[in-house]
């Protein structure tokens, strides 16, 4: 547990085991972007994770990062303005916006990512990706996604060890990354000579990782970028510390620093400028999800297991404020869950391969939808608790055999000739009727039969009348070429009928430390903290808790961070000896 408040007295110079410009505590985007650009500025940071590897959750995430009116997109030609991205961000926040995060956000994202680019290794792609709701006011069909270029794991020598692995679900065969791209070249390896010999080089590429690593070096969205800030700093000479916990804030008219619990002992860090707060959000701890998220209950997270609040606790300790008047608590991602041979229920990640595919529909206990099931995976975890779901806390998802064989569902890959693995362990429900199935899975009969016919009719029509599934650019990332008219829609027929029962779970926090748009800690009264920034999921959201596209994480995490590192490097030498000699 973090200590109470410590208004300490500045111990001499000499006290201090380490001094360094900017301490960054955390490596997920947040931390490692701003060690990265505090490096850039010119200053010493040194970075401080807790954990043996680096990357936390955005190690296993997409690498998707968005960043409106970049570099990339007005490249290609893309029609954007600060007005039309400020009117979709105000639509989606409602009551909750708060116009300095919003506006410090989409002044700084460009810059954010055009700094990383022209000074280090960290690159990315335009991703030919919408925004989550394209047809609201100042919504767009593609420019402000980026996605992190791959990255050759091979140029970090003996330091790959320290990258985090992705989720094993999220690799083939025990430890190979894939992409959109591959796992579209895997279903169809016979599709063209093209992609048939791109399956046989990855194949190839992975057996020889294989026999010098312990996973494959090529590497693909969130891991590719933890890879790439780590490559920037090592190039730097940045330092980095692995099995660094921080224990508490040093204060002294401002945080000055912290002390560090490091293999080698307790260590007490100066921080000439200030310490950014990177260690991303609560997921993992049940107190402050009981705290903080009490109107949105939940069993399974799919962040890194290491954060549980650390950052934020510390900050409170010292008389930060949190931010909990958000739409949401927390970001969003259908659960799947699986019984353990122990007993235990652990929860299985959700893919893109089938929730928003044709051929599926969501149902609540009545039998009926409740969403649009192409909608993003925030929109469907939320719209669980908007249809009152919350006794019970959850749903199902309802499919076909024809479905699962070209799909998948949940955990089952597709092609899988023998579903009996997964029905004996209770993953999955099957019957040979709508009826039978509505009775094992305790769903009203009568409104299961009504709710397949009613979408069966959509499906020959190409029109869902009820939730316009198929309507938006967004859905229509998700759709089958061979579905017609409509691609996101296909007739439940083929039996047996399955089921398979959702969660509401989260790739994270939305709730987190109050700070203003450099990324400055507030206190209770509104006042700065001096000293002590926040970026990621340690700072309150400045989505507000929506979900309005991919990458809103990652993005202003990495803009906060610059925002962040911009701030403190306008802080003169004279006036760091000032704070110093206090």
């Amino acid at each position: 547990m973090v200590s109470q408040v410590h208004n300490l007295e500045r111990p001499p110079a000499t006290h201090w085991d380490e001094e360094v410009d900017v301490l960054v505590f955390g490596s997920g985007a947040g931390g490692l972007s701003a060690a990265l650009y505090a490096e850039i500025a010119g200053l010493e940071s040194l970075l401080c994770e807790k954990d043996a590897q680096l990357g936390g959750t955005t190690a296993s995430s997409g690498g998707i990062v968005w960043a409106p009116l970049s570099r990339h997109a007005r490249q290609a030609g893309i029609k954007d303005s600060a007005e039309q991205v400020r009117l979709y961000l105000e639509t989606q926040f409602g009551n909750t916006n708060n116009p300095e995060l919003t506006n410090s956000f989409i002044e700084s994202a460009a810059a954010a990512i055009d700094t990383l680019e022209e000074n280090s290794d960290v690159k990315f792609n335009l991703a030919p990706w919408p925004d989550y709701y394209p047809d609201a006011k100042g919504g767009i069909n593609k420019g402000r996604t980026l996605e992190a270029q791959r990255f050759d794991g091979r140029q970090l020598g003996r330091d790959f060890r320290l990258v985090r692995a992705p989720l094993k679900p999220l690799m083939l065969f025990g430890g190979m990354q894939v992409d959109k791209r591959k796992v579209d070249d895997f279903l169809n390896p016979f599709g063209s000579p093209s992609t048939f010999l791109r399956v046989l080089k990855t194949f190839w590429r992975y057996g020889m990782d294989r026999m010098r690593y312990r996973r494959g070096t090529e590497l693909c969205a969130g891991n590719a970028l933890v890879a790439a800030f780590l490559y920037s700093l090592k190039k730097r000479n940045a330092a980095i510390w692995t099995n660094a916990s921080l224990v508490r804030l040093i204060t002294d008219d401002g945080v000055v620093g912290a002390e560090v619990q490091t293999d080698s002992g307790l260590r007490r860090v100066r921080a000439r400028r200030g310490i950014v707060l990177a260690t991303g959000g609560f997921p993992h701890s049940r107190e402050m999800r009981a705290r903080y998220s009490k109107d949105f209950p939940h069993e399974f997270t799919f962040g890194y297991e290491g954060n549980v609040g650390d950052g934020i606790q510390s900050a409170l300790a010292v008389g930060a404020s949190m931010d909990s008047s958000l739409k949401s608590s927390g970001y969003w991602q259908p659960s799947s869950a699986r019984l353990m041979p122990d007993g235990r229920k652990i929860g299985v990640l959700y893919g893109y391969l089938d929730r928003g595919r044709p051929g599926i529909i969501a149902v609540d206990r009545h039998g009926k939808r409740f969403v649009n099931e192409s909608n993003s995976y925030h929109h469907v975890g939320v719209s669980l608790f908007d249809a009152g779901l919350r006794e019970g806390n959850y749903f199902h998802f309802v499919c076909d055999r024809d479905f699962v064989w070209y799909h998948g569902l949940g955990m089952i890959r597709p092609f899988r000739w023998s579903l009996n693995r997964y029905i004996k362990d209770g993953y999955i429900t099957i019957a040979p009727t709508l009826e039978d199935l509505a009775a094992k899975i305790g769903v009203d009969p009568g409104g299961l039969v009504d709710t397949v016919s009613r979408h069966n009719q959509f499906a020959e029509t190409g029109v869902d009348l009820d939730f316009g599934k198929g309507s938006t650019a967004y859905n229509r990332l998700f759709a089958h070429p061979r579905a017609k008219p409509n691609g996101n829609l296909a007739p439940i027929r083929k039996r047996p009928f399955i089921v398979l029962r959702i969660y509401p779970g989260t790739l994270g926090t939305a709730v987190g430390i109050k700070a203003n748009g450099n990324g400055q800690v507030l206190d209770k009264a509104g006042n700065v903290i001096r000293g002590l920034y926040a970026c990621g999921n340690d700072m309150a959201s400045v989505m507000r808790g929506a979900y309005p596209a991919g990458g809103i994480t990652l993005g202003p995490a990495i803009t906060f961070a610059y925002r962040a590192v911009q701030h403190m490097a306008k802080v003169t030498s004279l006036q760091a000896e000032r704070l110093a000699s206090k």
